[in-house]
C-alpha cells in the first residue's frame, strides 16, 4: 500500500467508522446501543480513547481526559471511551479508581481495536467535525499533554 493510499484510510470519514461500530459490537443495555451511533456527534470535534484496566498509562490518561470534556462546552466536543477489557469487572473497578464519569463502550472481543488498528494502550482518535480522523495519539504521555490539548483546540476553532 503507497503512503498516499495509507494517509487516506487513515482519514476515512467517522461515518465509516461508525456503521464498523454498529456492526461489530453487540449492545448489551440500550446506553450502549445509543454510544455506538457517533452519528450523534457529528458537526463537533470527537476525541475516542481505547483503553483497558491494566494499562498504566490509561490511569494518567483519564483525568486529562475528564478536563478536556469539562473544558469544551458540549456542543464543540465529545469524549468516548472504548474499554477493551474481556472482563467488565476489571473495567467497572478501574472506573471507579479514576472517577471516570466519561461515556464508555465496552468491546470485549476487541473488535473495534481491530477495526481501527489499535496496538497500544492507550490509543486515542480525534476526529473533526466532518467526521475526518485528524490526529492519532498512541500511549498517553503527561509531558504531552498540552500538545493534545492543541489539537483538539485546533480542531474546535475549525467551524
Amino acid at each position: 500500500m503507497t503512503k498516499t493510499r495509507a494517509l487516506r484510510r487513515l482519514r476515512r470519514p467517522l461515518l465509516a467508522g461508525m456503521a464498523a461500530l454498529a456492526m461489530l459490537l453487540p449492545a448489551t443495555t440500550r446506553a450502549e446501543a445509543d454510544l455506538l451511533d457517533l452519528g450523534k456527534y457529528r458537526g463537533k470535534v470527537v476525541y475516542v480513547d481505547f483503553w483497558a484496566s491494566w494499562c498504566g498509562p490509561c490511569k494518567l490518561s483519564f483525568p486529562f481526559m475528564q478536563q478536556l470534556a469539562a473544558r469544551y462546552p458540549a456542543g464543540d466536543v465529545a469524549v468516548v471511551t472504548i474499554n477493551l477489557d474481556r472482563q467488565r469487572p476489571a473495567a467497572e473497578a478501574f472506573l471507579r479508581q479514576v472517577h471516570g464519569t466519561l461515556p464508555v463502550v465496552y468491546d470485549p472481543a476487541g473488535s473495534l481495536a481491530k477495526t481501527w488498528k489499535v496496538a497500544d494502550m492507550p490509543t486515542s482518535l480525534v476526529f473533526d467535525r466532518k467526521g475526518t480522523m485528524r490526529f492519532r495519539h498512541q500511549g498517553f504521555f503527561p509531558g504531552k499533554a498540552a500538545e493534545y490539548e492543541g489539537h483538539i483546540a485546533q480542531l474546535v476553532r475549525e467551524k
